[in-house]
């Protein structure tokens, strides 16, 4: 679905499905639909996370803004980094722009607004104030010059250029004082154009994606990290045969006891031995943990893309758990996977030949099928921001939009409590369910 059109009766039909509307009608009833938003990431040339866009529901966009950053609050959407919003001529015209905080927020407008010369006026002062203003979806125009005297940075949507007109544009702007920003990238190979251009920052979901077509198989050096998500993620492996692998692998049994033995678990006494640590934690854990270190560890991949796969994982949960459904550990999964293509470079369909999944996992990932497959079509869209696409119903829009905020608060907050464990922050503790200190006395909070 993520990738076509659903009709309007089958999206009725699908949302939300009956077990959905079951368990939320003891919720309680008539609440106001809430308040969506997701976020997408800036990235820089290293391809770490400069900043997020946030995306809202169409519509009263103002409102929207304002009513979102009161409900869910600026540090559950972007943590500590800086969030882009759009707004509108009567956004910025009506004092609304003040509600943000400064330093945090950057002013998004399109060129058309920004070209009135009150409101012109009105970005300088608040650009005086610390506001970032940012010129979207910008052509480098006659009148475009007076604008680049009070913005920041500049977004181009490359997805409107050829490639031709697109390093012109860059060189016309070289003499102002601005970042330019390249959006609307799918695709590595437009990511490498861009990055040759000379753009400072890209954004878009080509991260998501592997480089490789499809077809040439599992690059040979990442076939060793490959045997071991199969063996991770076969949940018949038994406890001796997960110990032994584990252990034959001395740098996931090191990274895998140091962060045993942090201080975010609290453990009375120094684990030494993967087999203590299945003692004390259990199979499942340990596994998961051993899993997410194993993608982390596959070089030349940002940090953000363990992210996302934990986003998708605790959200296509938390959705399972909504619906009532007995498989919540297997929309984990799903949602887990869902970027293992990129991960390893290659088709997702050759991925899936080398791992042991269940045949509803599998389909759920390649064709997005079955009940599993439409969790995660549900998660994707509401990622992406394509609200339009789910259909309005309060309460289910709530659960949809309280699981996002929870999954995007367990992938944020582990990944800056785990620094250096495979070489740079990654949310392992993300994998529990619930988000207290391990101490001897709770060691299985994430059963």
């Amino acid at each position: 679905m993520i990738e076509g059109t659903w009709s309007e009766a089958r999206r009725i039909e699908s949302w939300p499905p009956p077990a959905l509307a079951r368990a939320i009608q003891t919720a309680g009833g008539g609440e106001p639909a809430p308040s969506f938003a997701a976020r997408q990431p800036i990235y820089d040339r290293a391809l770490d996370v400069h900043a997020y866009e946030l995306l809202f529901r169409a519509g009263d966009a103002d409102h929207a803004v304002v009513t979102t950053f009161a409900d869910i609050g600026l540090d559950a959407l972007v943590g500590g980094r800086s969030g882009f919003v759009n707004v509108t001529r009567d956004f910025v015209m009506d004092g609304l722009v003040t509600l943000l905080p400064t330093g945090r927020v950057a002013l998004e407008l399109r060129l058309s607004d920004v070209l009135d010369p009150q409101v012109l006026a009105e970005l300088t002062r608040l650009g005086e104030l610390g506001y970032t203003i940012v010129l979207d979806d910008f052509v480098m125009r006659d009148d475009s010059l007076p604008l680049l005297e009070v913005a920041r940075y500049v977004k181009l949507d490359v997805r409107t250029f050829t490639r031709e007109q697109l390093a012109e544009q860059v060189t016309d702007l070289e003499p102002y004082d601005v970042e330019l920003i390249a959006a609307g990238i799918e695709d590595h190979r437009t990511f490498e154009v861009c990055k040759e251009a000379g753009f400072d920052y890209f954004q878009g979901f080509f991260f998501c994606r592997p480089r490789t077509v499809a077809g040439h198989g599992i690059p040979a050096n990442r076939l060793a990290q490959m045997r071991m998500m199969a063996l991770l993620a076969d949940p018949d492996c038994q406890p001796d045969e997960l110990e032994h692998a584990i252990s034959n692998d001395l740098g996931l049994s090191i990274r895998l006891l140091r962060w045993i033995n942090s201080a975010y678990f609290l453990l009375p006494r120094k684990v030494s031995s993967v087999r203590e640590a299945l003692t004390l934690l259990g199979a499942r854990n340990v596994r998961s943990w051993a899993l997410l270190m194993t993608l982390a560890g596959i070089e030349d991949q940002p940090s953000e893309l363990i992210r996302t796969a934990m986003t998708r994982a605790k959200m296509c949960e938390l959705v399972a758990q909504a619906l009532d459904r007995p498989d919540a550990d297997a929309h984990f999964t799903v949602g887990l996977f869902s970027v293992v293509d990129a991960f390893i470079d290659t088709s997702m369909r050759d991925v899936l030949s080398e791992l042991p999944l269940s045949a509803e996992v599998s389909d759920a990932l390649l064709g997005r099928s079955g009940h599993l497959g439409e969790a995660l079509d549900w998660v994707l869209t509401y990622e992406r921001g394509q609200f339009e696409c789910l259909t309005p119903s309060p309460r289910a829009d709530a659960v949809l939009r309280d699981a996002y905020v929870v999954a995007l608060r367990f992938a944020d907050e582990a990944g800056s409590s785990a620094p250096d464990v495979v070489g740079h922050q990654v949310p392992f503790q993300a994998m529990c369910q619930t988000a207290p200190k391990v101490t001897a006395s709770n060691s299985t909070f994430c059963q």
